[in-house]
């Protein structure tokens, strides 16, 4: 019998509770302000006020440390009362 192993992230996320921006990045207008829960080199954790619908492109920013990256949403999921944990890939 074999065991399967759980396989975990390859890479540490930093903790961070830096606000940022999220906009669709096929309606930039349709944008809001986030908070990262944590970063890494190919994704992030957000915590948003809406719901993203997995596989949507958008575009993750923090103009206070000059970053700016899209992303695909890859999943969204209740986090407390009227608010949601959003992770994203960066492309």
């Amino acid at each position: 019998m074999q065991m399967e192993r759980a396989i975990g992230r390859v890479e540490p996320r930093m903790a961070t509770n830096t606000v940022a921006n999220i906009e669709d990045a096929e309606e930039p207008s349709n944008n809001e302000t986030v908070v990262f829960e944590n970063i890494s080199e190919h994704g992030a954790r957000l915590i948003t006020g809406r719901r993203w619908l997995p596989g949507q492109r958008v575009i993750v920013s923090d103009a206070l440390v000059n970053f700016r990256a899209t992303a695909e949403v890859v999943y969204c999921t209740p986090h407390s009362l009227m608010r949601f944990a959003v992770g994203v890939k960066f492309s």
